[in-house]
């Protein structure tokens, strides 16, 4: 297509599109905090379920199945114990992340050990439809945490190019602290859906001023600018946008 002869057109840029999403205690489980999918928030998919969980001890998650998702739990502070489908059960500590791609239906539940507490972060992504289906997996590992950066920030990568841990969603998560007042640029993507959640601390994400559990959805975003006072945390995680 042409302007009238005078060269061809540029084709016009989507625009950037940034929500800022509170979320709301689950009413199914009392101790996650969900910003989506809730009464107001659907699911931003391929995001299915994004939830931070805090809980005491003596709490009892009951088996349940997964089926055509990539889980994503990152402890954030505490321990878990996480049994899967045949019984094994693996302690989870601060830093722990678990990935299971569950191409097929997979059975699996996370348990406080007897006299502990914990907080850790859940993400729930579909898979994508593709020629070759993803097998089914469990990864269990912990990302070593860098030194701080020029910038101020320690920037911890744990799933993606950079981590330690691989996703048949293509997902891309990353931990940014600050370890002093400063101010932090990202890459997210124009062909990427992302999510921002603040952890701690007092920052501000694109200039919108956000406090712990809240979080911004981004699309059509190439990039991102964070502001924080030292103890500001970030999660960011990123997925290629479903093909429409």
């Amino acid at each position: 297509m042409t302007d009238g002869g005078e060269g061809p057109l540029t084709p016009a840029r989507e625009p950037r599109e940034l929500t800022i999403v509170h979320g709301e205690i689950d009413a199914s489980d009392t101790t996650a905090h969900l910003l989506f999918p809730t009464r107001d928030e659907q699911p931003f998919l391929p995001f299915q379920r994004f939830a931070e969980s805090m809980a005491t001890s003596r709490r009892k998650g009951e088996m349940h199945p997964h089926h055509g998702e990539e889980v994503i739990q990152y402890v954030l502070e505490g321990y878990i114990d996480h049994e899967d489908g045949s019984g094994t059960h693996t302690s989870l500590t601060e830093g722990s992340l678990l990935v299971l791609t569950a191409r097929n239906e997979v059975q699996h539940a996370l348990r406080m050990e007897r006299g502990r507490t914990a907080r850790w972060l859940s993400i729930v992504v579909r898979l994508p439809v593709t020629t070759e289906a993803p097998s089914t997996s469990l990864q269990i590992l912990t990302a070593s945490r860098p030194p701080v950066g020029s910038d101020g920030t320690v920037r911890t990568s744990l799933v993606g190019s950079n981590g330690p841990a691989r996703t048949s969603s293509g997902l891309e998560l990353i931990d940014i602290g600050f370890a002093k007042e400063a101010t932090a640029f990202l890459r997210v993507g124009r062909d990427r859906r992302g999510i921002a959640y603040v952890l701690s601390g007092i920052g501000s994400v694109e200039n919108h001023g956000l406090e712990p559990g809240h979080g911004v959805l981004l699309e059509n975003m190439s990039g991102l600018s964070l502001h924080g006072e030292a103890g500001y945390r970030v999660a960011l995680a990123s997925v290629p946008r479903p093909v429409a």
